[in-house]
């Protein structure tokens, strides 16, 4: 029997199951295998969907479920659909009554589907869809558009947002999700601009991927030049292939070029990036001004009033522009949450725990018993970090590989302790990717920082509720760093991030010397592989004294604790690979 619920269009026999993993085949009919089942119920911005145009700064119910009918390299969530049966027992059941009522107690607007695809549970959405719009809410969705015409034209009656997210144009770009033709994506777009539902399109841009998003550019001009087009810039998840991440100047560069043919360009994932503000297109001037807010999502921090600027040009913006309202950011089902996964998961392969029904366990146990909320704290500092993996190695047995990476990491903290003490600090500062956003001072880089000898600056500084610190360019001149560390996390280079010092007259001891640095092929961040980028900054901060050989420390690190040789470029995740 086919299901024409998606494009793939699965032919699914009695008592068996799509591809997708969602839906089965019972007496003779296509169902979900977890209707009515939810990981995450919470109110949020709807920034965080993404949206930019709509409602701004509007407080939106947050839904999401598991799962997906594509399978890409590098997705942010693939943990949630690999592990699929540690999670289940965290579904919440809520019908869409329960829902609806939720949001109307929290004073939502409406409710988004989004974080993951609402197409493998479509029959539960469009009825949650049909009772928000029986209740006077709004209902929108994030989809990357590969419905059956069937299914959507069930969908569009109860629809007013959309968010499509486009993985390129041609059928080259998305072979590697497993979708042969992208056609019937860009023919629901058409159906979903020509009866009216609002729409944003957002495309992922790869390194050396201009032509794609370029022709996705040419097909949503051709609706309208209205339409926002939202720059993903690719950041590589799990396995993804980190040659394919794009420089945020790059990333800039093909928003430049992309304005040439539409009126509203943003650029998302790129800290401290200029494109995600709304200039007004007359004068110049910023009508809304936006800030990166982790993967895929922003804040809105400042705008005019009305979204109209002094001169009198006014914003294409659908509904208001809100008062700010609570962002939710620790419930299970949000980059946070998945992220604390997936170190989890690094974790145990330190044990050699990498069967996958073990790894299923303990990872259904660390979500049933909340433990996930205290991973952030306990990951980014050193001695609550041996004590995590001491905690993994006796729910698993594996204790005495515990205790292997503790005496590693132990010894080598001795060493250099011992010969820190005698040496001089040199003032560092620890920047997320562009120069005037600084990493908060708690995070596992900072940390290392000052244990290895390093007089951290970004002390002195106040933080905001965003990642990282946006700071002026006086209080980054006022810290006066000898050295720069760039963050793993973002794509800044060091000669873009000297550059922009260089052309914003950012004058530092450390620029002036170009004593900036990333640590690429190690990092400092909570990967297992921590100590390697600790070992790293001490060689950064005291060349002269001390002589060893990181890069065969290295090697002897990952034959020890991940079974493979040393990859000088890893994946962000500590080289998991499935087994």
């Amino acid at each position: 029997m086919e299901c024409t619920i998606c494009e793939t269009k699965c032919d699914i026999e009695e008592g068996g199951m799509g591809n997708c993993g969602m839906y089965v085949r019972l007496d003779g009919c296509i169902r979900e295998r977890y209707p009515d089942r939810y990981l995450a119920a919470v109110e949020t911005a709807i920034e965080c969907m993404p949206m930019v145009h709509y409602h701004p700064r509007g407080k939106f119910l947050q839904v999401c479920t598991v799962g997906c009918n594509f399978k890409c390299e590098g997705c942010v969530s693939g943990i949630l659909t690999d592990h699929l049966a540690a999670i289940e027992g965290t579904f919440q059941i809520l019908s869409p009554e329960r829902i609806i009522r939720k949001a109307l107690e929290e004073e939502c607007l409406g409710v988004m589907f989004c974080f993951n695809e609402p197409t493998v549970s479509y029959f539960s959405f469009r009825k949650l869809a049909e009772t928000a719009r029986g209740n006077g809410l709004l209902m929108g969705c994030s989809t990357n558009g590969y419905l059956t015409e069937e299914a959507l034209d069930g969908l569009i009656p109860f629809l007013d947002f959309v968010n499509v997210g486009l993985k390129g144009f041609t059928e080259q770009a998305y072979l590697p999700c497993g979708v042969k033709d992208p056609a019937p994506i860009r023919r629901n777009i058409e159906a979903l601009h020509r009866r009216g539902v609002y729409l944003e399109i957002s495309a992922v841009f790869h390194k050396h991927g201009e032509a794609e998003i370029m022709q996705a550019a040419e097909f949503i001009a051709s609706l309208s030049p209205d339409i926002p087009l939202q720059v993903m810039r690719f950041i590589p998840f799990g396995d993804a292939d980190c040659g394919l991440e794009p420089s945020v100047r790059e990333a800039e560069a093909i928003c430049r070029r992309l304005r040439k043919i539409l009126r509203y360009v943003y650029l998302f994932n790129s800290p401290g990036t200029e494109d995600l503000h709304s200039p007004c297109p007359d004068c110049g001037t910023n009508i809304i001004e936006r800030g990166f807010f982790g993967p895929m999502a922003s804040n809105l921090f400042r705008h005019l009033p009305e979204g109209r600027c002094s001169c009198g040009f006014q914003l294409p913006i659908r509904g208001r522009i809100h008062a700010q309202c609570t962002r939710e950011t620790g419930y299970f089902g949000g980059y946070r949450t998945i992220n604390a996964l997936n170190r989890v998961r690094s974790l145990l392969e330190v044990l050699d725990v990498t069967d996958k029904d073990r790894v299923d366990a303990v990872l259904g146990r660390v979500v049933k018993e909340d433990f996930v909320k205290e991973l952030y704290d306990r990951l980014n500092g050193i001695d609550s970090y041996l004590e995590t993996l001491d905690h993994f190695g006796q729910l698993t047995g594996q204790k005495t590989r515990a205790e292997a990476f503790r005496q590693y990491v132990s010894s080598r903290l001795t060493h250099l302790e011992a010969d820190l003490a005698r040496l001089e600090k040199p003032a560092v500062y620890c920047s997320l990717g562009h120069p005037l956003i600084a990493v908060f001072e708690e995070k596992m880089e900072c940390r290392l920082i000052a244990t290895a000898g390093g007089r951290l600056t970004n002390r002195l500084l106040e933080r905001e509720a965003r990642p990282g610190i946006v700071i002026s360019k006086e209080q980054f001149q006022s810290m006066a760093p000898d050295i720069i560390i760039i963050s793993d996390a973002a794509a800044w280079p060091v000669e873009d991030f000297l550059a922009f010092c260089r052309e914003q007259d950012l004058d530092v001891p450390a620029v002036r010397s170009g004593q900036v640095f990333n640590l690429h092929p190690y990092r400092a961040s909570t990967n297992p592989d921590w100590i390697l980028g600790l070992m790293r900054l001490v060689q950064i901060f005291h060349p002269k004294a001390f002589g060893f050989d990181l890069g065969l420390e290295a090697e002897d690190f990952h034959r020890e604790f991940s079974g493979r040789p040393f990859d000088s470029s890893p994946a962000r995740t500590f080289s998991y690979q499935r087994r």
